[in-house]
């Protein structure tokens, strides 16, 4: 059966109030993924967790939906990229540490529900100027019957309001100690209570979560120039990111565990900091209430240092604000971070972006220009405008890397057939290929490569050699954990260049194809060539999981193609784990630390640093040793695994994967051979989810400039209801399209669609007390538009 993993990649957008409609929707993506998760423990016999764990209604409902398509596709959905600002931040925060610990989002909801009030979230006021605010409420109240008495009916609204407006004057009146605190409860009441490491992130796979805050005092950032040297300008942006790794079995190596919840929500807490109505975000503010809480705080520095670029003399100094100022909608850092993506079966890419209150397509602007006023004028430039930036330039990019992958595909295929001639005459034909011969076969063929590319080679070694420079020099930045390690790394990066092309310029033949010194330097330390090389293996491996008809081999065996490339993608993590601190120890900090401080002086004597450095980080990475291991696993693993002629095909390709580096890396320059597929885009907002959709509609959210859902209860019940009935109609047209056009007929996508929507019905009946109307009024509308759906439902 074909097997189809359906990548959700998540944009996040800021909203103020409409966090709760995009809370309603991670709820229902948890609930998709989780559905989806469990359906295959299920069918892979591995029923303890479900029985221990049991899905909801709207989960079973989903179940039911994946059954569906199980005749067409055996669908797994998976969630591995996340990126918020301000509401949306938050939001993706809490959907990241819920899916890559198995947890539930119902502390959150009640959060959202309860707390996102404007009467909670004020900070208390007392003495004189609460008496002279009192004082000026008939005007208040006059203003308000008078001004807003057509846009707000409601009483309760209109009360709050009231009161809102006596707040301090000239002074944020939303409490941030507050809101830090809720979060902090709610992050506790998400533990799953036991020991076990249930997570929803496939093994051998990566979530990552980019929320992005803006830092009002900045960093310098030094950029050089020709005259003069260099200059600095002030940095704002910080796109933090966290991630998870499903390891192994029963193992995730996590940043989103119980022990880093002080930084997510120091996190949460800065990226929603709308200006003007919480105070900005402080370090000092967060050990408050870590302190009142009895709460530790075990990653502090690290976080601190690695994400902020703090040290203990610089923390006081700086302050952090909403997220929105600097990057309202971030795409890039998804874009870039899906393209490196494994593919461990058919991947279905859907980048999923959120958007709360999308542009009006029939709106436009008639009668004449009205110039806006003063104050008009400063809310449009520091909160209006800066929030609905165009997301126009991002999904150009993304359809360029579509038509990129497209004709990298093309390139490897058109080139396949020349590269196997090339390697097919070095390969024995009598004897057993062991992984001595696979080692001198793989090392000749790379030699042919290369002597066989002429001068083009000259462009290829040099883009090798000055991206092994901009790693090493990142390395040694983290491992020695130094301050300013931007500017030390920038020296550092001058002096391994200059290094390397002493080398180059000192071998014999001026190109270094056999120079014994960068031969060793690239065989010692080139790990991104080896992580190249076994993506393109995985890549061969996923061309053999569809046989052609007319082909005379055997059926393809798809438990021993997904056995060999987890083997492979633990190889590829092994790698990784090369370019990160944590795997040095305490020599090559200190070599690294002598190494940056004197670069970044006056770099007289730093040459001499250069090759220790070097060769104490040879010694440490080992790479010999995963050569022979990698050599043993093409020729013996993988041999008990695929039938002759795969097996043969897969060792061309691992052998002669030097002529395809020559021709890929000049233009990819990155550790491509991932997710050669398109990446399409879908949305999900009231206007999109059109299942249900009554004209008129409108978020509640959405008045009063988007904080009105901080002043009702039922306008967030509303809200928040309609965020999961909207995603829950998107995300059933999104499964569907990654199964094929047509695989199901109509009445059965419909009775799909109406048992969840009924299903969310069920599960939030007896908790949203405030719209029974409304829930009412949506069941009513489903068995109106569903009718043969609630006939069959009344017989059962």
């Amino acid at each position: 059966m074909k097997e189809i993993e359906l990548r959700l990649a998540l944009v996040l957008y800021g909203g103020v109030s409409l966090a709760i409609y995009m809370h309603g929707v991670s709820r229902e993506i948890l609930n998709l993924v989780r559905a989806s998760s469990f359906r295959l423990d299920r069918n892979g016999g591995n029923s303890n967790d479900c029985e221990t764990h049991p899905l909801q209604p709207v989960q079973c409902a989903y179940q039911d939906l994946l059954d569906l398509l199980s005749g067409v596709a055996d669908i797994r959905v998976v969630v591995d990229a996340i990126a918020g600002a301000s509401a949306g931040g938050v939001n993706g925060i809490m959907l990241a540490r819920a899916i890559a610990h198995d947890l539930p989002l119902e502390s959150h909801s009640e959060m959202w529900l309860e707390n996102a009030d404007v009467t909670r979230l004020s900070r208390p006021q007392s003495g004189l100027s609460r008496y002279l605010k009192l004082s000026i409420s008939p005007v208040l109240d006059q203003l308000i019957s008078t001004r807003l008495n057509k846009q707000i009916e409601s009483v309760e609204t209109r009360e709050k309001l009231r009161q809102f407006m006596q707040a301090r004057w000239f002074s944020p009146p939303f409490s941030g100690e507050r809101f830090i605190s809720w979060m902090l409860d709610a992050c506790r009441k998400m533990e799953n209570g036991d020991d076990s490491e249930r997570t929803l992130i496939p093994r051998g796979q990566t979530l990552n979560l980019f929320v992005t805050i803006t830092d009002y005092n900045g960093v310098k950032r030094r950029i050089l120039l020709d005259d003069p040297a260099y200059v600095e300008e002030w940095d704002h942006r910080r796109i933090l990111n966290f991630r998870a790794v499903h390891r192994t079995p029963g193992y995730v190596d996590s940043q989103f565990d119980s022990d880093n919840i002080p930084e997510l929500v120091f996190t949460a807490r800065a990226t929603s900091s709308f200006p003007g109505a919480f105070p900005p975000a402080t370090v000092a503010e967060m050990e408050r209430v870590l302190s009142r809480k009895g709460v530790a705080w075990p990653y502090r520095d690290d976080f601190l240092g690695r994400e902020l670029c703090l040290t203990p003399e610089t923390m006081a100094q700086h302050c952090f604000v909403d997220g929105s100022v600097v990057m309202n909608k971030p795409f890039a850092p998804v874009i870039e971070i899906i393209e490196e993506r494994p593919a461990a079966r058919e991947v279905a890419r859907r980048l999923i972006y959120v958007d709360p209150a999308p542009v009006d397509v029939s709106a436009t602007r008639e009668g004449p220009l009205e110039l806006p006023g003063f104050f008009r004028v400063i809310l449009a430039s520091l909160a209006h405008i800066p929030r609905n930036e165009p997301i126009g330039d991002d999904l150009k990019e993304l359809e360029q890397n579509n038509r990129r992958s497209r004709w990298l595909s093309q390139l490897i295929d058109a080139t396949g057939p020349v590269v196997e001639q090339a390697v097919s005459s070095l390969l024995p034909t009598r004897r057993a290929i062991t992984a001595e011969v696979l080692s001198r076969c793989r090392r000749d063929a790379t030699t042919t490569a290369f002597e066989q590319a002429g001068f083009a080679f000259l462009n290829y070694q040099s883009l090798k050699l000055h991206a092994l420079a901009e790693r090493l020099a990142g390395l040694t930045g983290r491992i020695s954990r130094s301050p300013d390690v931007q500017m030390r790394e920038e020296a550092a990066l001058s002096l391994f260049s200059r290094h390397f092309n002493k080398l180059a310029a000192d071998s014999e033949d001026g190109l270094g194809r056999t120079d014994p010194h960068i031969v060793a330097l690239l065989r010692g330390l080139d790990v991104d060539y080896r992580i190249r090389r076994l993506r393109f293996a995985i890549r061969k491996l996923n061309g053999f999981y569809h046989a052609d008809k007319d082909s005379k081999l055997p059926p393809p065996d798809a438990n021993a193609l997904d056995y060999l490339k987890g083997i492979l993608y633990e190889q590829i993590d092994h790698l990784g784990w090369r370019w990160t601190d944590r795997f040095f120890g305490g020599k090559s900090q200190e070599l690294s630390e002598a190494f940056l401080t004197t670069a970044a002086g006056s770099q007289y004597g730093a040459e001499d640093h250069v090759e220790p450095l070097l060769d104490s980080l040879t010694k440490m990475m080992g790479l010999a040793d995963l050569d022979r291991l990698h050599d043993e696993l093409f020729a013996e693993t993988a041999r008990d695994l695929l039938d002759r002629d795969r097996h043969m095909s897969l060792l061309r390709s691992y052998i002669g994967f030097g002529f395809y580096d020559l021709i890929t890396f000049p233009v990819l320059q990155r550790n491509d051979f991932s997710e050669v597929t398109e990446i399409l885009v879908d949305r999900i907002s009231p206007r999109d989810a059109d299942s249900l959709y009554t004209e008129g509609f409108e978020l509640k959210g959405k008045s009063l400039n988007a904080f009105g859902a901080f002043f009702n209860r039922s306008w967030r019940e509303h809200d928040y209801l309609w965020g999961r009935l909207n995603a829950a109609d998107r995300l059933v047209s999104i499964v569907l399209s990654a199964a094929g056009e047509g695989v199901l007929p109509q009445p059965q996508v419909n009775q799909a669609r109406a048992r969840i929507f009924l299903a969310i019905l069920q599960e939030e009946r007896e908790k949203l007390l405030t719209i029974p109307e409304e829930i009412d009024r949506v069941d009513d509308l489903i068995r109106s538009i569903y009718p043969d759906f609630a006939h069959v439902e009344e017989e059962a």
